[in-house]
């Protein structure tokens, strides 16, 4: 069967009778439901919707240049961030072992490759027996695609900060208009160039603080693969090394219902093309190789947001309190706070690769001017103050037979260590499971670090993750985590050590391929600051909270597909409990003769507070990521509805409106609305040519 007439008559067999694989419809306007998870974990661990949407980006790109499977190396398939480590050495396995596939349909006789994860990666892969051209250096530059995207955005309320009260002007010192533009070209494994532009509500756009009109701009030039080169990076890029602990600019995996996606993957450098002004780094950067050696090395000089205070007036000596990320300048205060700190670093990485075991080691230096000098409090007096930080660490991953281990070790300047260590392994044909111990020193010290772990911060904590993936059958799958951490200081919330765990079960029922039913337990028990009735002073207690969610995916036809999500939550501790629940409805349609597409939500939340907050996932304009942070009563609404004018040119349209019925004012301090509802429209074009 692995050669000639047998494998052939297989692999027909396999597409006669196979029910269960699906050809995908290409929706580039919905992100995969892995991706969907993590942005919405992202959101919930930081109360900040991410903007980078740099894994976006590339499905689409790998859309329409398909991933050759027969010919796809390890870290290419890496790159499509939909396969776990277990998943992608099985297939090198089987290709090493039995040839090149044959049809699409043989991948179902991959171990691990069941018909969801088929379904998954089936709109950017394919299957052929067509060698790997040979490009010039001159078609890099004409076989790609040029994109140009422009998004407006505009609440239909005004807050507090846009108003003029008597003569004082208003706080904000631009419009609430939100603009964003982005040109890239971009072919997949070779080339990407482009520029970036963004003003955020509230800036000023060609008046006062931005006279040169957006108030971000990002430039790249970035090319793959061209001879010993294969990555050089001009402009804004990120460095994304081992797993996390010295430097990871990319979106990370947390715990989330994807639960054996825990290790960190994907090329050391990339370009960036996201409208997040901190995590990137601007300047040069190279990866070489030579046989199974590689080496990268990067530079970059930036400037970068902060809190400016002099201690020495006679001297003139000036400390920065505060590093800021979060791009606004749209208050005098904010717009002081720009670009008043110069960061210069630098670094690089060397990696072996064997077969399929690679190590590596990393450096990274950072000079800031003028120097941190935090204002001191128990909790971050362990934390980076001064000029200069320097760290280095050593990581390595590889796979034996169905066991694939990965790790990462670490120590910044002060000499305070972090460690990660992981293990993937299938111990039975239907379970996997995944484990991974941290450790990382109340005084570690990193700036762009994104270790595995419960707090999105790599400092402070040390746990155990236990998960497991057991397929019982062709139409359930269950997936469990546990994770147990500790805090060996103060931290956020937190005036003691403290520690915790935290439980995830999830049951996905698929009867056929119309139909998905999830139902889903989380359970996290941890400890912060309570006040008690008749104690003045707040004391460590434990609080529990927990979310029981149930949803169900239906697709009526080639047209009509509906999700329906019930949530609850709650919220316990030595004062009492509070509970919530949210219900909401989606509905998405194609129409068959024109080229419109609608889709839709009507939810209904009611929480007793903002510890019973919920999170949820929205559909929205392509390459935009939205997350709703429900907390209160009331009614959130949305419709987009897209319009493919021709082959070339899109528009999405939107409209998202939250009412909460009986209250006189939404939000806080220059951000406060009057009134009860919020009303958001949105306008964006994407040209292809």
């Amino acid at each position: 069967m692995a050669t000639g007439t047998g494998r052939i008559i297989f692999c027909m067999l396999l597409a006669l009778c196979s029910r269960l694989i699906v050809q995908a419809r290409q929706q580039e306007e919905a992100l995969p439901a892995t991706l969907e998870s993590e942005v919405e974990n992202e959101a919930a661990g930081t109360d900040v919707v991410p903007e980078d949407d740099a894994d976006w980006q590339r499905l689409h790109a790998w859309s329409k240049h398909r991933i050759q499977l027969n010919e796809a190396d390890e870290a290419t398939l890496q790159s499509l961030g939909l396969l776990t480590p277990l998943e992608i050495s099985n297939l090198l396995q089987y290709r090493q072992l039995l040839g090149d596939l044959l049809s699409i349909y043989e991948l179902q006789a991959v171990p691990g490759f069941e018909p969801e994860v088929i379904q998954r990666i089936l709109p950017y892969v394919r299957v052929g027996n067509d060698l790997e051209p040979h490009y010039r250096l001159q078609d890099y530059f004409r076989k790609g695609d040029h994109v140009f995207l422009l998004r407006y955005g505009r609440p239909l309320e005004k807050a507090k900060g846009y108003l003029r009260i008597d003569s004082t002007p208003p706080h904000y010192s631009g419009s609430p208009d939100k603009v964003f533009m982005r040109y890239r070209y971009s072919f997949p494994r070779y080339t990407s160039w482009g520029i970036t532009m963004e003003k955020d509500a509230g800036e000023s756009f060609f008046t006062g603080a931005q006279k040169r009109g957006f108030d971000f701009y990002s430039a790249h030039l970035f090319i793959q693969h061209y001879g010993k080169i294969k990555a050089l990076a001009l402009g804004d890029f990120t460095i994304n090394m081992g797993q996390g602990l010295l430097n990871w600019q990319a979106q990370a995996n947390g715990k989330g219902g994807a639960v054996m996606q825990v290790k960190r993957e994907g090329e050391i450098l990339r370009p960036y093309t996201s409208a997040g002004e901190y995590y990137f780094y601007r300047g040069a950067a190279v990866t070489l190789q030579q046989h199974a050696f590689q080496l990268t090395a990067f530079a970059s000089l930036r400037k970068l947001d902060g809190t400016i205070q002099e201690v020495d007036t006679l001297m003139d000596e000036l400390t920065a309190s505060a590093l800021i990320s979060t791009g606004y300048h749209r208050s005098p205060q904010e717009i002081a706070k720009r670009a008043s700190l110069q960061q210069i670093s630098s670094g690089g990485n060397i990696c072996y690769h064997a077969r399929r075991w690679q190590v590596g080691g990393n450096v990274l230096f950072h000079q800031l001017t003028p120097p941190l000098q935090k204002k001191q409090a128990p909790y971050n007096q362990f934390e980076f103050n001064g000029k200069q930080l320097l760290s280095a660490s050593i990581d390595y991953a590889g796979s034996w037979k169905n066991v694939h281990l990965f790790g990462e070790a670490a120590m910044s300047d002060n000499g305070k260590p972090a460690l990660v260590q992981g293990l993937l392994t299938s111990v039975a044909p239907a379970v996997d499971m995944a484990l991974v111990y941290r450790y990382y020193d109340k005084g570690y010290q990193s700036l762009y670090a994104k270790g595995f772990g419960d707090n999105y911060r790599t400092i402070n904590e040390s746990g155990l993750y236990t998960a497991v993936t057991v397929k019982m059958n062709t139409h359930l799958q269950v997936d469990a985590f546990a994770d147990i951490f500790h805090f060996p200081w103060l931290k956020y919330r937190a005036n003691a050590p403290s520690g915790g765990k935290e439980l995830l079960l999830r049951a996905t029922y698929t009867p056929d391929k119309r139909k998905a039913l999830l139902v889903q337990y989380k359970y996290r028990q941890s400890a912060e600051n309570t006040l008690l009735p008749g104690n003045p002073v707040k004391v460590l207690s434990d609080i529990t909270s927990t979310h029981i969610r149930i949803q169900w995916n239906m697709t009526m036809n080639k047209q009509l597909e509906t999700k329906t999500r019930l949530e609850r939550s709650s919220y316990q501790t030595v004062s009492g409990a509070q509970q919530g629940w949210m219900i909401y409805q989606d509905a998405s349609y194609r129409f068959k003769c024109i080229p419109f597409s609608i889709n839709a939500r009507v939810a209904y939340f009611f929480t007793g507070s903002y510890d019973t907050r919920i999170y949820a996932y929205e559909r929205s304009v392509l390459y935009e990521n939205a997350v709703s942070m429900l907390y209160g009563r009331g009614w959130q609404y949305y419709l987009n509805v897209k319009w493919k004018i021709n082959r070339q040119l899109s528009c999405w349209f939107r409209f998202h409106q939250t009412v909460y019925p009986g209250v006189s004012s939404i939000g806080s301090s220059w951000d406060a609305i009057e009134g009860d509802r919020k009303t958001m429209f949105q306008f964006q074009a994407l040209h292809s040519f």
